[in-house]
């Protein structure tokens, strides 16, 4: 049995949202259904249940705002909105899913098998420390959750050297030698990581400048990497790092 609980400002939505969901028939619970968002908070403190189905874009309180009410919480949450400028605020703060409006049943049904197979909780501290770190107002996050065909994998954001654009999706190339790949364009990243220091350098290539070992002119100019990568880089980008590492701009590299 999944304990749901829905909220949404329009009570169309959560009717609908409940109608597909009984028709799945995947031992969906509905506890509470809220149309008043700062209604829900005192209820959700209260009740045991496992998934948060949540509406972003409302009126008073909106999704992201009524999360912030917890310290802590032992639910998942799955967005719903008609809206996707919130696909990355969402990513970052490791949601389990992120549904558009009108919602599929099939992909109703993916996020549900989703949950039930690799059993979220199994990530819930780390989920909990993610969301907090990404929120906090004035600190850069320390971490992030990389969706994966198994759920997210939370890495350091310390330990990414550089992230390569591939049409819509990005490479992550990290300390220990590994290559992640996700479905997000570098746009998304770059305004993910740039809290954290990280530099476009290149329409294709962001860095972390903390591995950043040599910022070479030759052959039209390039960065040498801690991982032995040539990134291309830009003339504007290139002075601006030799301005940023204070290197002299006669005779240096």
């Amino acid at each position: 049995m999944i304990r749901a609980i829905l909220i949404d400002d329009e009570k169309p939505a959560t009717e609908v949202l409940e109608m597909k969901l009984k028709r799945l028939n995947m031992g969906v619970q509905i506890l509470a259904k809220f149309n008043q968002p700062e209604a829900a908070v005192e209820f959700m403190r209260v009740t045991s249940f496992d998934i948060l189905f949540l509406d972003i874009e409302m009126p008073r309180l909106n999704g992201f705002d009524l999360l912030q009410q917890f310290d802590e919480f032992h639910f998942d949450v799955i967005f719903t909105t008609a809206y996707d400028q919130y696909a990355l605020r969402a990513f970052r703060v490791s949601a389990l899913n992120y549904l558009l409006k009108p919602i599929e049943e099939s992909e109703l049904k993916d996020a549900l098998v989703s949950w039930q197979q690799k059993k979220i909780k199994q990530l819930q501290i780390p989920q909990i420390q993610t969301f907090h770190e990404h929120l906090a107002p004035k600190t850069p996050p320390q971490r992030m959750a990389l969706p994966t065909n198994e759920g997210h994998e939370i890495i350091e954001i310390s330990q990414i050297v550089r992230c390569m654009a591939d049409t819509s999706y990005t490479h992550f190339h990290l300390t220990d030698g590994r290559k992640l790949v996700i479905c997000r364009t570098l746009k998304e990243i770059e305004q993910a990581l740039e809290p954290n220091g990280f530099v476009r350098v290149h329409h294709s290539h962001l860095i972390n400048p903390h591995f950043l070992r040599k910022i070479v002119k030759q052959e039209g100019g390039y960065l040498l990497m801690s991982d032995g990568a040539q990134v291309p880089v830009t003339k504007q980008k290139r002075d601006w790092l030799v301005e940023q590492f204070n290197v002299p701009g006669r005779g240096g590299v």
